[in-house]
């Protein structure tokens, strides 16, 4: 009998498993929830330390973690296109992260998202949420 998930079977086996040991951190757990949940799947270190309540600090090394996992991509607006006094870079769930996501039912956008949006946002909180964001391509 195979103790192996489904969707770690095969030659997704490699990724399923380097994705399941970056995110056996309770922290990393919460800032993917929070990326999935936000309303453009972009959100900035701003929104991040407000949604998570950790530092700056804590989020960046877990946001590094994360980037050499290939659970999250940073994404910015290019110089000549940034806005002055809104942020520039941005965090995304990569596509290959949200396969595996997908593939074994675990952060599901829609519950993320609905309960993202119950929260209760201070003004600068707001102002962050409707800042330009960068083209996924």
């Amino acid at each position: 009998m195979s103790h192996t998930p489904p969707a770690a079977e095969g030659q997704d086996a490699q990724q399923f498993f380097a994705v399941a040991e970056t995110l056996a951190e309770e922290s990393r757990r919460d800032i993917v929830a929070d990326i999935v949940a936000h309303p453009e799947g972009l959100p900035s270190m701003k929104e991040l330390e407000f949604t998570t309540g950790l530092h700056r600090t804590t989020i960046h090394q877990h946001l590094e973690a994360l980037i050499d996992g290939g659970i999250v991509e940073p994404v910015e607006i290019p110089p000549g296109q940034q806005t002055k006094g809104q942020p520039s870079k941005f965090y995304a769930i990569t596509d290959t992260a949200r396969q595996i996501f997908d593939q074994n039912n675990v952060f599901i956008e829609d519950h993320w998202k609905e309960i993202y949006d119950r929260v209760d946002k201070p003004e600068e909180i707001q102002e962050a949420e409707a800042a330009p964001r960068p083209d996924q391509d």
